[in-house]
Order: C-alpha cells, then sequence, then structure tokens
C-alpha cells in the first residue's frame, strides 16, 4: 500500500492498520455538537479543544468561528479506498455537526497516476487532494502553483493553528522555505517507545490446523520454513502452499509486493545502510544488492518446488483476499491487524476456528538474524488544499480542527459518554462497539468510520496508550505476536534514507521510472526462472539494462537526497 520508493518502510505497513479501518492495504448521528453536557467540569473533548488550540474561555478556534454547511471536493490517491468514502458513518456524521464540513472525496477509476496526471494536465483539480508527499506529481502540483502554501494559508485565516504543527514537521515537510502540504500520519520521537508495537512488515502467518498436522515444527529459517511448506503440500494438496500479496512496482516501491518485506531483511537485514555507497557517493538501487535478490532466489526455489502458484505475480489484490477469507493458502501473508480484525474473525466463521492462522517468527536466513527497519513515521500521504479550492478559508479551518487533540478524538473514537468513555485517563470505545471493530470489520467501519474520516493522523500519548491497552486487553493474541516480531526492529530514523527517488520530472526522475518498469517486468522471470542458470542470466540482462538506461545517473541524485534528508533532520 503506502510508501513508494526505496524504502517501503514503516509508513506503509503501519498505516495499513488504519486502512483495514491499511492496514492495508485495508475499515449516525452524535448526541450532540461538542460531547455530552456538564455543569461542573469540561468533556475531554473541550478539554482536548482548549488544549490543543491554546485558548479557553471567550477565544475560540479559529475553526468554530464558522461552522455553517460546506462541502469541499477529495481526490484520494488510491483506487482501493472504498472505506474512506464519506457517507452516513458516525465519525462523518459527527465532524459534519461540529464543523460544517462534509468532505465529497472521491477515488480513481483505473490507474491512480493515469487520472491525476490527466487531472493535472486539465488544471481540473478538486479543492484538496490526498497525495504520497514523496510522489513525482507533488513537485508538478508545486512548481505549476496549483496548490496554496499551508503557511500562508494559516497566517491569513487560521494563525492559532500554526501552535499545533511541531517544528520539526514543518522543516523537514518545507519545500523551498514553504509547507505545501499536513502530512497524514507524523509521528514524534516517542512513538517509537509508545503505542501498539511497531511491525514495519507484512508477516507471513501459517494456518493453524496445518500447522499441527504437520507437526507444528520450528520454523526458524528459510529451510524451515521450506520443508514445512513441502509437507503442507504433501498433507493438503488442494491448499496452495504460499500466498502473496499483489506485486507492482510503481505502487509497491521495488519490493514489488508488499509480502517480500518480510524475506528480503531475513536475507538482506542490513540493506539500507549497505545501499549507501559514500566512497562512490551514490545510494545504489536495492536490485543491486546480493541480499536483496536471494529473497527473490528463494521465491524462485518456491516456485520449482511447486509450492507458489505464478498466477500471485498477475493477482489483483481482491483475488487474492478472497482465496484468503477462505483459509484457501498454507502459508499467508498479511498486514497483522488486517488478519486479526478482518481475516480471522470471518475465517473462523466461515471455515471453522482450527483454520484460522498463527504468526510465523522471523526468519534466519544464511546464519543472519532479521532486522526490519522502524522508525518514527515522516509521513504517508499529504493533505493539499488546490488553488481550485472554492473556499480555501474554511478548508484550512477544518485542518486545524483535524489536527487537534478534539478531532483527534472525533474521528478515533466519536463522542464521550456515547460511543466511548474515559477510563484512567484514556478513550476505550464502548464493549458492543469495540467487539464489533474486533470480530465484524467491514460492519465497524460502515457504521461508525472511524481511523477513515479526516486523514489527518498523527501521533499522540493519549490515543497511543489506549491503542496499545486495548490491543492487550482485547486481542492478545496478536498484541502478543506484535512483540514477538518488534523484537527485530531497529530504528532507522537516523540512516537517511527517506524519499530518495528524484523528481519525476527531472532526468533523473524519467530514468527511474524506466528502472521501475524493467524490474517490474523481471520479477515473474526471475521468479518463474527453470533453472539456476536461467535465474542468472535474467538478473545480468536485467543489471545491463538498467545501466544502459542511466540508473547510475539516478543513484548519484539519491546519495544527494539521502544527505539532504540527514540535513532536514538535524543529523548531518
Amino acid at each position: 500500500m503506502i510508501r513508494k520508493g526505496i524504502q517501503t518502510g514503516a509508513a506503509a505497513v503501519l498505516f495499513a492498520a488504519m486502512l483495514a479501518g491499511c492496514s492495508s492495504s485495508n475499515n449516525n448521528a452524535a448526541a450532540s455538537a461538542s460531547g455530552p453536557a456538564s455543569t461542573s467540569a469540561p468533556s475531554a473533548n473541550e478539554s482536548a479543544s482548549a488544549s490543543a488550540s491554546g485558548q479557553t474561555g471567550a477565544s475560540q478556534p479559529s475553526w468554530q468561528k464558522d461552522t455553517s454547511p460546506l462541502t469541499f471536493t477529495q481526490y484520494f490517491y488510491g483506487n482501493w479506498a472504498s472505506n474512506y468514502l464519506w457517507k452516513d458513518q458516525f465519525a462523518m456524521d459527527l465532524v459534519k455537526k461540529k464543523t460544517g464540513i462534509t468532505i465529497d472525496r472521491k477515488l480513481a477509476t483505473g490507474s491512480d497516476d493515469d487520472y491525476l496526471n490527466t487531472m493535472i494536465a486539465a488544471g481540473d483539480l478538486p479543492d484538496t487532494i490526498m497525495l504520497d508527499w514523496n510522489n513525482p506529481a507533488v513537485t508538478k502540483l508545486i512548481q505549476n502553483g496549483m496548490v496554496y502554501s499551508i503557511d500562508e494559508l494559516i497566517e491569513k485565516y487560521a494563525p492559532e493553528f500554526k501552535s499545533q504543527l511541531d517544528p520539526d514537521m514543518i522543516k523537514y515537510h518545507s519545500v523551498d522555505g514553504k509547507l505545501w502540504y499536513l502530512p497524514n500520519l507524523y509521528e514524534t520521537p516517542d512513538r517509537l517507545t509508545s503505542g501498539v508495537p511497531i511491525v514495519p512488515i507484512r508477516p507471513w502467518f501459517i494456518r493453524s490446523d496445518i500447522y499441527q498436522a504437520i507437526g507444528s515444527p520450528k520454523i526458524e529459517t528459510t529451510d524451515d520454513l521450506m520443508n514445512a511448506l513441502k509437507q503442507a503440500k504433501a498433507k493438503f494438496p488442494d491448499v496452495s502452499p504460499v500466498g502473496l500479496e499483489f506485486f507492482d512496482v510503481a505502487q509497491n516501491g521495488f519490493h514489488g509486493s508488499n509480502s517480500m518485506d518480510y524475506l528480503i531483511y531475513s536475507f538482506s537485514p542490513h540493506l539500507l545502510e549497505e545501499q549507501v555507497k559514500d566512497d562512490q557517493q551514490i545510494v545504489e538501487y536495492p536490485m543491486r544488492n546480493k541480499g536483496f535478490i536471494d529473497s527473490f532466489r528463494y521465491l524462485n526455489q518456491l516456485f520449482r518446488g511447486g509450492l507458489l502458484d505464478s498466477q500471485l505475480l498477475i493477482y489483483k489484490q481482491e483475488q487474492y483476499e478472497e482465496k484468503l477469507y477462505g483459509g484457501q493458502y498454507a502459508v499467508a501473508s498479511q498486514f497483522m491487524t488486517n488478519m486479526y480484525t478482518m481475516f480471522n474473525p470471518k475465517i473462523q466463521s466461515a471455515v471453522g476456528k482450527d483454520k484460522t492462522y498463527t504468526v510465523l517468527d522471523g526468519l534466519k536466513a544464511n546464519g543472519q538474524d532479521p532486522r526490519y527497519p522502524a522508525s518514527r513515521l515522516m509521513g504517508w500521504q499529504g493533505f493539499f488544499i488546490t488553488k481550485n479550492a472554492k473556499n480555501p478559508e474554511r478548508i484550512i479551518k477544518f485542518a486545524e480542527y483535524a489536527w487537534s487533540d478534539e478531532g483527534q478524538l472525533d474521528m478515533r473514537y466519536g463522542t464521550e459518554g456515547e460511543t466511548y468513555d474515559m477510563v484512567d485517563g484514556l478513550p476505550k470505545l464502548k464493549a458492543d462497539i469495540l467487539n464489533m471493530k474486533l470480530n465484524d470489520n467491514a460492519t465497524f467501519n460502515s457504521k461508525y468510520g472511524f481511523d477513515d474520516s479526516t486523514l489527518l493522523w498523527r501521533a499522540g500519548k493519549q490515543w497511543d496508550g489506549a491503542a496499545a491497552r486495548d490491543l492487550k486487553e482485547s486481542q492478545p493474541e496478536q498484541y502478543d505476536a506484535s512483540v514477538l516480531l518488534s523484537k527485530y526492529d531497529y530504528d532507522s530514523y537516523s540512516l537517511g534514507m527517506e524519499n530518495l527517488e528524484p523528481d519525476g520530472s527531472s532526468q533523473e526522475g524519467t530514468i527511474n521510472t524506466k528502472v521501475k518498469d524493467l524490474w517490474n517486468k523481471t520479477i515473474p522471470k526471475l521468479v518463474m526462472a527453470k533453472t539456476d542458470d536461467e535465474f542468472n542470466s535474467v538478473y545480468d540482462a536485467f543489471v545491463k539494462q538498467i545501466n544502459q538506461v542511466g540508473a547510475e545517473k539516478v543513484e548519484k541524485v539519491m546519495y544527494q537526497r539521502h544527505l539532504a534528508d540527514l540535513q532536514k533532520k538535524g543529523l548531518k
């Protein structure tokens, strides 16, 4: 799902939790507009509002000064995101009652890139856009003067908003000295030690009954997994041994499939560090890394052993998920939260609890422990306000609300006393709603829409702490699985590997697009190679091709962007 380029990393994976409500990649009216009435003390929402805005008493946050009805349009880059469409969900209704705002959110019909580029070329943009902040199209939007800078709108219409924004966020995301978007899923440093344990990969899971049937062997290495899959195929010939999410370099980055990180960081645990070649002043494409390619070599071995269906290389995500819902894979990959809140509950009700999935531990390859790059998130998509916006004043004021503590609680939990209570200072969904979230996620999403509404998420000790507590209490299996895999995490923040790809409009950006296309076409050839010699021949031909189109020019630009990333973080 979601971060493109050299590192598909933690942003993509963590946000998939919300997608489910991606969390993948996938997820009623409020009793009153400002929470339950109180004659003695302010409600949690009211306290949060005052705290977030720095205003009390007669002074109001900018967004509260006009709550008349207004609808603004928004294009969301991600045609899979049907959960995010505003209908009559509780969270959307609550936002509308408080702020007067309705978001008419639209998805592409067909290719996201084609849809977006057509809009840009025609100048036919909606009021707002949610777009990956490192997407090549961002440069076009800024350089062509098609979007407002957030700074100018805040200064003119919502000066109180400035105090809510983390200075490090402003510094990191500013382009030419201006902040052009608000990054969705920006986190502060303490997120690494608070909240739900970070699992920055798509884990692999094994079907419980199959695991028991083959004797519950230890699966600690890539060889152990291969042997377990062979036994599973022998005992369950009608079940596909391995299930992987869809392959598409343009959408998923150079790892090809979000499922590949589990293998890549086993075969190449130091991949990110090894890509940086200071002596040559380049950041290498990961496809030049031996361990990275060995992970695809492993897929080839699965294919040649009849353990991997080549159809997975062309499956759409919906096709893969349909089989997963039926428990039709012995081992399958999925984002942690999706597996435990979407797939396992459906599998249990449809085909039996014994066919639900249990997480596998990290795999050693070639005697090395895996290492998963985890970091505080620099953001996933950016919230852009276009020059076509009919009312940029109300939109920036709405963003002020969404970014505030009050807005965060509203869109995550709803109305205090109605959909959640404060327990020991932390929000907690009502028992029936939490049960629905855990056991009938689709109904939960369609009825409540929590995590699906404004898409301006940020870290916060209150909701991060609540999420960790709730997961531990209500989903101990998922919590334990997260703890199990998070022990392989390391903090990749200081490596400076964010936003490395060159601007799409530059010469190097054009080369990078060619490299992506060549790699996308090479992956199936590698996976389906009939012999080791054929695999090596295909790979050597690929390296020769990317060298011919000028890959090293891109690698030099990526090194400069690596240095710029370090500088933005204050590390150089």
